[in-house]
């Protein structure tokens, strides 16, 4: 009787606790919209430009919303509800797709950061769903590509000059506000508790480490973050 109950017993699992959903799926959506941010960053904004960089934002921050939503969906509801991650996908390649036409991007952006897009879609769409096609199966493409996307198309007037493919040097700036960047860190977080700082850099591309520490002392200091540990051994967490 006992082992009956058992094994009528189901497991509710969150996608926010299922690795291959976080590595594969929320880490490399994240990316991609840290991308878009950072390009933006180095367009400059005018009337031919000011649409696209307005349109591309949007886009980029709805898609953010949409991967965060998922990682509260049980596994079991995937299948349902993950439309909605699909959907934001495929309407940020179409931004990029016009962003292209109106010359704001390079053909070498655009289908960098496509290919990225297209293999998360035929990732969601093998394990996650029934099998609807929702993007355009792509193939595989190395782990450097969102570095390659992430080269300036239109450098703005000012801008410190920032070594080709360096994500990481001090120099860039930042273009999400502060509280952009502290709902995204807030929401690898709340994904990937004793979260490291080089967990938070693989995640938001678009600003430096330094920028990523300041906005973690903030949160410390407003006590939503806790930090365990000192200097590289430092591990955050979100306040229970």
């Amino acid at each position: 009787m006992i082992e009956q109950e058992k094994d009528s017993l189901i497991k509710l699992k969150r996608l926010s606790s299922d690795d291959n959903y976080y590595n594969i799926v929320f880490k490399k959506t994240e990316r991609i919209a840290s991308a878009v941010f950072y390009i933006l960053s180095y367009i400059e904004v005018n009337e031919t430009t000011k649409i696209h960089h307005s349109n591309l934002s949007d886009k980029a921050m709805s898609l953010h919303e949409s991967v965060s939503h998922t990682l509260m969906l049980y596994v079991h509801e995937a299948s349902d509800k993950i439309f909605a991650l699909q959907h934001a996908l495929v309407v940020l390649e179409s931004a990029l797709e016009l962003a292209l036409a109106g010359r704001v991007i390079t053909p070498d952006v655009l289908g960098s950061i496509k290919e990225e897009i297209e293999l998360v879609l035929r990732y969601v769409r093998n394990h996650y769903t029934d099998g609807t096609i929702v993007g355009v199966s792509a193939p595989t493409v190395s782990a450097a590509t969102l570095t390659t996307a992430a080269r300036p198309v239109t450098p703005r007037r000012q801008r410190p000059v920032i070594p080709k493919n360096d994500f990481s040097s001090d120099a860039v700036l930042v273009y999400s506000d502060l509280n952009d960047r502290t709902t995204r860190i807030k929401t690898v977080l709340e994904a990937k508790p004793d979260a490291t700082i080089k967990d938070l850099s693989d995640i938001i591309t678009d600003v430096s480490t330094k920028t990523i520490q300041r906005d973690l002392n903030s949160l410390i200091e407003s006590g939503q973050v806790v930090r365990e540990g000192e200097r590289r051994w430092s591990r955050y967490s979100m306040v229970k």
